[in-house]
Order: C-alpha cells, then structure tokens, then sequence
C-alpha cells in the first residue's frame, strides 16, 4: 500500500511508524519535502504533523487531481 491513499473526500495516511489517520482532504494545510531526496513528505493538517514514505508530487496528484507542480525543472536548486 502506498503511505498515502484518496477514500472519497479523504485521505488515508500511514506514517513511518505503520500508524494509520484519516484526515479530511479540505484539512491539509500544507506539504513539504522532507529532505532534498525528495522521497518523504510531511503533511500538516489540523494542526498536526505527519511524516510519510511517499513524495511530495504522488500526494499532490491525490489532494488536487490534474493539479501539477510547475517549474520545478527550470528552477535552479537553492544555494542552502
């Protein structure tokens, strides 16, 4: 199973200790990679945070269907 699943107007989230939570996909306040790997994610909602083993991008494709990142190619990495 992928971290990370849509149930209707839900969101199925294992975190990287197996726990599971079912957040409501309009209580997502934010996304962030969580190292420049770009292979885990931390998801805020509700006020709490949430570290999962899947990327930033497969997540997004499940909260906004056909949304996509842009410009992410074009961007130079950040001097940091």
């Amino acid at each position: 199973m992928d971290a990370v699943r849509r149930l209707g107007s839900y969101l199925q989230v294992q975190d990287g200790d197996g726990c599971r939570h079912l957040l409501r996909v309009t209580s997502v306040q934010a996304l962030s990679d969580t190292d420049p790997l770009r292979n885990e994610t931390f998801i805020t909602a509700a006020g709490r945070t949430i570290r999962v083993l899947q990327p930033l991008d497969q997540i997004v494709e499940l909260i906004a269907p056909g949304e996509r990142l842009t410009g992410e190619a074009e961007e130079p990495a950040w001097p940091f």
